[in-house]
């Protein structure tokens, strides 16, 4: 019989970000391959649900609030799995790092640990140190004053991990640098993407059109949280370029933030005169986003702090010409000049001039989105990916 693995996530379903689509899409895979599957995630309510005979997922009450959800459901998970110890054979315990603090996991809990990381307190924190103070929200602020503290947990869960997942090469340097884990520990293995669920579009216009965009307007997309390491300022900074050459342009910027910081966004577009030209939808519900990314002309991605982002592997997966930055482990899949164009973060002249490049160039900008598409399925299809992931349940578990 394959081993039961317990995912622990504060995301899980409905999607709400890359954490709970790595959990929703490798399980998928793994109950697939004939794994039992057991995760504990957070929500709204508390609720136990045998989904079917392979796959139970425990439901435990948080808040909302990013790093705080982080410690209510490490507490919340801490019991819900000593109330099932005897009663549940879990084999492979599988926290989501950072945000699964050590005491999520009681000691000694199923038959070997496994993490993934997918990104690093540390890493974040030196990512927004040099950022205007004003433009880093709450949760940010918290994460930069009491890295210690937050580092204190996630160092605790690392060293008792039996094997360690990192998304990126990026990722496997950040553990090996700041956290001095053992390189034999660790596997890379990339984010996987739904090929199935992310195709490039048959029909573009009529699909602008069922989404209330003018089809002859120049659609150009980023998705991703309204935080500040996801460098919307540079974005919004290199447009005027772009809609003084094509004033039918229009940015569509999707993703939710935290208080003020779409505002601050907004303040900023009417500032650079470019305010018309954007749309924010605020957050995307997942199941409609592939139709968001297939009406999409050109994707974006002006990040400054990454690992592996989902978001532009959908967006390759969707066949599209991607504009992003150099940083982190975005550059182990997107080779620039041939299924994407890399842009040193901040340098918003550049950004603009690869934008204006793919639009003044539709044949090539074409070109680039099947290389794109090429590189997801014979890559990072969920179905290779979870091949690798197996490999290291088996290590982890001999």
């Amino acid at each position: 019989m394959k081993p039961k693995v317990c995912f622990i996530s504060p995301e899980y379903w409905p999607l709400t970000g890359g954490t709970g689509s790595y959990v929703y899409y490798l399980s998928n895979e793994l109950l697939r391959n004939g794994y039992r599957i057991h995760v504990v995630t957070g929500s709204s309510q508390t609720q136990d649900i045998q989904v079917n005979p392979q796959l139970d997922v425990s439901f435990l009450k948080i808040p909302k609030i990013p790093i705080v959800k982080s410690f209510m459901l490490a507490g919340n998970s801490h019991r819900k799995l000593q109330s099932i110890r005897h009663s549940v054979d879990i084999d492979v315990i599988h926290p989501q790092l950072p945000l699964t603090p050590n005491f999520a996991v009681p000691p000694k809990y199923g038959k070997t640990l496994v993490c993934t990381v997918h990104s690093t307190w540390k890493g974040e924190a030196e990512a927004i140190r040099d950022e205007p103070y004003m433009r880093l929200n709450s949760n940010e602020k918290f994460l930069v004053s009491c890295n210690r503290f937050l580092r204190f947990f996630e160092e605790s869960m690392l060293h008792r991990a039996r094997k360690i997942i990192a998304v990126s090469k990026f990722t496997k340097w950040e553990l090996t640098k700041y956290y001095n884990i053992s390189p034999h520990k660790i596997k890379v293995i990339h984010n996987g993407v739904d090929i199935k669920k992310f195709q490039p579009a048959i029909n573009k216009r009529k699909i602008k059109t069922e989404l209330g965009l003018n089809p002859d307007d120049i659609t150009i997309v980023s998705v991703g949280r309204l935080y500040a390491r996801k460098g919307l300022f540079t974005l919004i900074k290199c447009m005027p370029a772009i809609t003084k050459r094509f004033p039918n342009a229009k940015f569509v910027i999707s993703g939710k933030g935290q208080s003020d910081e779409m505002q601050k966004l907004i303040s900023y577009a009417m500032k650079m005169g470019v305010i018309n030209n954007i749309i924010f939808t605020g957050y995307y519900p997942d199941q409609k986003l592939p139709k968001l990314y297939q009406a999409a002309d050109v994707f974006t991605l002006s990040t400054f702090y990454e690992h592996h982002p989902f978001a532009v592997l959908e967006a390759l997966s969707t066949g599209l010409p991607v504009v992003t930055t150099t940083v982190g482990g975005i550059p182990e899949t997107v080779v620039s000049g041939k299924n994407g164009f890399l842009v040193k973060p901040f340098d918003e002249k550049t950004f603009a001039d690869r934008i204006l490049y793919l639009l003044e160039h539709p044949k090539f900008a074409v070109e680039m989105g099947e290389a794109a598409r090429k590189t997801v399925t014979e890559q990072l299809d969920w179905r290779i990916v979870v091949k690798d992931a197996m490999n290291v349940y088996d290590q982890a578990l001999g």
